[in-house]
């Protein structure tokens, strides 16, 4: 019996031992309507644009973040560019969003101009989930 708990204890340490540091990302679900949903995040977003992926790629400041370059097809909050560079974190386990280039998405950006990132508890989504545009367009001129 002894022996058992030893050996036990010793796999506990062991494992414990070799264990590298883990992220983990989790995203509270929202019970609010859509519209209030897309209201909230028109406002806590720093940039809110649609467009296509052109280049996913390893950012060379931090290997554990990508940069996406995006073609900028409507702009609804922040700097309207013909390109835009975000960030966001290579894995989904650190809130990373998974982009795929040639696919076009619906981007909720937070930053600031050239400092924008995204993680996978934003609104941002594919673009063939075109859901949010409707609210974003009556927003944007409510802004103006």
């Amino acid at each position: 019996m002894k022996r058992a708990i030893y050996i036990s204890l010793t796999l506990t340490l062991f494992l414990l031992a070799s264990a590298e540091r883990s992220f983990a990302c989790s995203c509270k679900a929202s019970l609010e309507p859509k519209k209030k949903q897309v209201q909230e995040a028109f406002t806590s977003s720093g940039a809110i644009f649609s467009g296509k992926i052109v280049e996913v790629s390893e950012s060379p400041a931090d290997k554990n973040s990508l940069l996406v370059k995006i073609k900028v097809a409507q702009s609804w909050k922040g700097e309207s560019k013909r390109e835009i560079i975000i960030t966001t974190a290579k894995e989904s386990s650190m809130c990373g969003y998974g982009f795929e280039v040639g696919k076009k998405y619906l981007v909720y950006a937070n930053g600031l101009k050239n400092e924008l990132f995204v993680d996978n508890c934003s609104r941002t989504t594919n673009m063939s989930n075109k859901g949010d545009v409707k609210y974003l367009t009556k927003l944007k001129r409510k802004k103006v």
